[in-house]
């Protein structure tokens, strides 16, 4: 047969694929043997996910609130995270773990002699050598990055910090009693380390998406936890955006579940006007790509139903109205029926 058939139209990727694929898992293995990943990153792991990192971090001040502690909460975030890894300090970092000879020599050439060229209106650029980043679109390439920023962990433990991490996304939890005096100095010295690591390892901060979120314990004052990143002031607001969920200092949810609402009557009210063009199959594909997979969401966050707002219930009117000519005894309309006693 052909090899350009469509059958065989990848077959000469399949070998390199298959040997980064090899790679990963014989590296994975490694690190899991020897304890070498960081147990507070999310991103990346067989049975971690978003929700998972969300966990740890809001249990974390939940905890804290119960026994009378504020918090402050700093979410940190990498510009261009994954392009500006320096390949010699990823290789080094690989060394410290153990990985030598052929099999660092493996890495070297994985890493180096790439490049890019840029094609615009016709004309092609002269090939440019890539000097950082991780290949992205690979399972490796995460993998690298994650031990990349392994030792990030220390430094903030060095400072009675909790973190986790999910990829590049890194959350700070800093918990205290009200009277403690020394909070602004902790978090500007944890700061001032992390902005030297970050450094050191060329990445930069995204002072634009970094955030500080104070959440005062039960009865006491807000206070004032502005600090200052490389020269930038960061102040302290009341609600966050954390992994597609917005925390807010009662962690009371309200604001991400308006969030949510407000989203979904918007997708709603287009799903409405176009219902009676649509199959009850596309009808279904649409409001549960669109519209359920935002209400299931890290929903056990949510406070119970009877709490809610009065625009979360409208909103499951609302659902239901662009659902009503699928059949009821559909699959789909069962889950919805279970979502919507559930969650709704």
């Amino acid at each position: 047969m052909s090899r350009t058939s469509d059958r065989f139209l990848f077959y000469p990727y399949f070998p390199k694929h298959l040997n980064v694929l090899s790679v990963f898992t014989q590296l994975s293995s490694y690190l899991h043997q020897n304890n070498l990943l960081d147990p507070h990153q999310s991103g990346f792991k067989v049975a971690h996910s978003t929700e998972t990192a969300l966990l740890v971090v809001t249990e974390s001040l939940h905890a804290a609130r119960a026994n009378s502690l504020s918090s402050v909460l700093i979410l940190l975030d990498l510009s261009a995270a994954f392009d500006t890894v320096n390949h010699q300090i990823l290789l080094s970092t690989l060394e410290g773990m153990g990985v030598s000879g052929s099999a660092l020599s493996l890495f070297a050439s994985y890493l180096t002699g790439r490049s890019y060229q840029v094609t615009w209106r016709g004309a092609v650029s002269e090939p440019h050598m890539l000097t950082t980043g991780v290949p992205q679109g690979s399972v490796l390439g995460p993998l690298l990055f994650s031990l990349y920023t392994t030792s990030l962990g220390s430094v903030i433990r060095s400072h009675d910090f909790s973190y986790h991490c999910y990829a590049d996304d890194t959350r700070l939890v800093l918990s205290f009693p009200p009277g403690d005096t020394q909070v602004e100095s902790r978090i500007a010295a944890c700061l001032a380390d992390i902005s030297k690591w970050m450094t050191t390892h060329q990445l930069k901060l995204n002072l634009d998406k970094t955030e500080l979120l104070f959440l005062p314990g039960k009865g006491c004052p807000h206070r004032d936890v502005s600090n200052t990143i490389d020269d930038t002031v960061v102040m302290p607001t009341r609600t966050a955006r954390n992994l597609g969920v917005t925390l807010d200092d009662q962690l009371s949810f309200s604001a991400n579940i308006a969030s949510v609402t407000r989203s979904c009557r918007f997708l709603l009210y287009n799903i409405r006007r176009i219902r009676p063009f649509l199959t009850d199959e596309t009808a279904q594909v649409l409001i549960q790509a669109l519209v359920i997979s935002r209400l299931d969401y890290c929903t056990h966050y949510l406070p119970e139903p009877r709490h809610r707002p009065s625009d979360f219930w409208s909103l499951s009117r609302k659902l239901q109205l662009a659902w009503c000519s699928i059949a009821p005894s559909s699959p789909t309309q069962l889950a919805f029926s279970v979502l919507y006693t559930g969650y709704l």
